[in-house]
């Protein structure tokens, strides 16, 4: 890859990244990329919007700076569908940033759905995106904007942000994983292992039953990865995360079993859903009701029961417990 980045870059990056690591919360850590990200590459308005771990999108987890609460609504309601980025299959990438005319040229955008109903309303027309990943779970989705008038982000900007973003993602993550497991999150069969700076081991009873020896060669080497790192035992297989606690006083690794989503979003893929129609789905596993899934996802009950009745005909059943039993017991 050519490098645009210059020493004045660097130094600037690693000032950023170094002080991401120290910083206490999602929504600062969030607040100081966008106060120090805005003197490398300057933009006219942000946005982050949170994700689960698998996936989905947050509608109650997002921090913009320059963007209408109206455009931010239409955004979740409709316009996220017909977004370029989802139409062309990027955003299932992870830390991979791109401009919106890496998709569709500049003086086709207005002529799409998307450029000519939806920008109007933000306003904004050049965009470079990303959605991150750390760990194997999705962290959130990250997008800067300039207004026609201005210049598309340069191939040098596109190159910055992908040098922040493992390490944006990464660092959120981490307060993410910690805040679980303050909060008992993690199932009595995850094993916790705290180790701290002094050489001192502690690990719980789910860590000694998998039998953990020679930690050293079973810690992933490169933390700031999307991908998840998997660890084969005589017990089972592991999903190993890492964290940090007591300002980085003790580090975290935890060893959970193959999570259940994980195994489920595999089991969604036999299926010929759409995003939408597959986030419905796992959300009716889980128990909500169509008035509770129609709030989260800022839509009318109507349109949740349509996009069911569509589901239970790729399905081929007819009411919620089949497709529950359908999804889970199908091998």
């Amino acid at each position: 890859m050519r490098t645009y980045i210059s020493a004045k870059d660097y130094r600037s990056l690693l000032t950023l990244i170094n002080q991401l690591y120290t910083l206490p919360d999602q929504e600062t850590i969030i607040r100081a990329v966008i106060e120090e990200l805005g003197k490398l590459v300057p933009f006219s308005s942000a946005i982050f919007i949170a994700m689960e771990a698998s996936g989905l999108f947050r509608p109650d987890g997002y921090f913009s700076v320059a963007i209408p609460p109206k455009a931010l609504s239409e955004f979740t309601n409709h316009y996220a569908a017909v977004h370029p980025f989802t139409l062309t299959g990027w955003i299932r990438h992870t830390n991979e940033s791109a401009r919106i005319t890496d998709f569709v040229p500049a003086y086709r955008l207005q002529d799409t759905e998307y450029g000519r109903d939806f920008l109007p309303l933000t306003p904004c027309f050049y965009e470079l995106g990303v959605i991150m990943g750390a760990q194997g779970d999705h962290v959130g989705a990250f997008c800067l904007h300039r207004q026609k008038m201005d210049r598309d982000f340069s191939d040098r900007e596109v190159q910055i942000l992908n040098y922040l973003v493992p390490h944006m993602a990464r660092a959120i993550n981490c307060l993410q994983l910690l805040e679980r497991l303050n909060a008992g999150g993690f199932s009595s069969e995850t094993g916790v292992v705290r180790m701290l700076v002094d050489g001192g081991v502690t690990m719980n009873e789910a860590a000694r039953k998998i039998s953990l020896e020679h930690l050293d060669r079973v810690i992933p080497n490169r933390f700031t990865e999307s991908g998840a790192s998997i660890l084969e035992s005589p017990k089972g297989r592991y999903r190993i995360q890492t964290t940090s606690s007591n300002q980085g006083s003790e580090r975290i690794l935890l060893f959970e079993p193959l999570p259940f989503t994980e195994t489920l979003f595999q089991r969604l893929c036999r299926w010929d859903f759409t995003d939408r129609q597959a986030e419905i789905v796992l959300k009716v596993i889980r128990g909500a009701s169509n008035r509770e899934i129609a709030v989260a996802l800022s839509v009318s009950e109507q349109t949740v029961k349509e996009h069911l009745r569509n589901i239970f005909e790729k399905v081929k059943v007819r009411r919620r417990s089949e497709l529950i039993s359908r999804i889970l017991s199908d091998s």
